[in-house]
């Protein structure tokens, strides 16, 4: 090996043991980006954790790290994350680099409340099962460019589809497989749903410019509360031969 190979090793595994030792707190204050909070912080850059924190407007709580070493000589951070939200815990395999972060391994419960304050999905309540073999992130954009994986939504429930339906009732429509491959665009859904009042079917497409277009298909199975069916008059078109409605979506996140 080259003289010159030994001097990288060298200076590789020198900073390699300064970051084992690095204070966490420290590591934080200097390097922490734009829209990251973290409280109670204790351990290392290198293995740590934080009591409390805050992504947006999400938070976190017992929020842990693990970061890998050998990524280190490859010019690269690579890090196991873990986290509990207010309701539900997220985990994952984090690999970043100038402008671009990485995640595989992702793994996340919680409810939909718990997500309320950074998606847009008010008028619903029920449970998220996320698993995700890859998501990439544009860092400067703070928007994927890539999702691949999987999302069951369980137990959901929704507050009237017409205006005129009883306020503050929420009606049971089942349980929903989401399939998140790759596409023409970052995000690219095909769902369906899995046991329910609703028969449904249909995609799901986000662009990089953040605007989306849905397009489903809806059939109220024989249980289906009137409520529900009297909102679909509403929302969707008239139904087909078979008793689907199709119902369009499109506009911008």
């Amino acid at each position: 090996m080259k003289l010159w190979h030994w001097v990288a090793l060298g200076i590789g595994a020198y900073f390699a043991f300064a970051l084992s030792s690095f204070p966490a707190g420290t590591a934080y204050a200097w390097f922490a980006p734009a829209g990251l909070q973290l409280d109670g912080l204790e351990g290392t850059l290198w293995s740590g954790r934080a009591a409390a924190g805050n992504v947006g407007n999400l938070s976190l709580r017992d929020v842990r790290w693990s970061v890998h070493a050998w990524q280190l000589l490859l010019g690269r951070v690579a890090a196991d994350l873990r986290a509990q939200l207010d309701e539900g815990y997220v985990a994952a395999h984090v690999k970043a680099t100038r402008g671009h972060v990485s995640l595989s391994e992702v793994r996340a419960s919680t409810s939909l409340s718990t997500l309320r304050p950074v998606l847009p999905i008010s008028g619903l309540r029920g449970q998220a099962n996320l698993t995700l073999s890859a998501l990439e992130l544009d860092v400067a954009k703070a928007w994927p460019t890539k999702v691949v994986g999987n999302l069951k939504l369980l137990q959901l429930e929704t507050t009237p589809l017409n205006l005129t339906g009883p306020r503050g009732k929420l009606f049971p429509i089942g349980n929903y497989d989401v399939l998140l491959s790759e596409g023409p665009g970052p995000i690219n859904a095909k769902f369906n749903d899995a046991g329910g009042p609703l028969e449904v079917s249909g995609t799901l497409a986000v662009n990089a410019a953040r605007a989306y277009f849905l397009d489903g298909l809806i059939k109220p199975r024989a249980d289906a509360a009137q409520e529900l069916v009297d909102g679909l008059n509403v929302i969707a078109s008239d139904p087909d031969a078979e008793g689907r409605r199709r119902l369009m979506l499109n506009g911008s996140l």
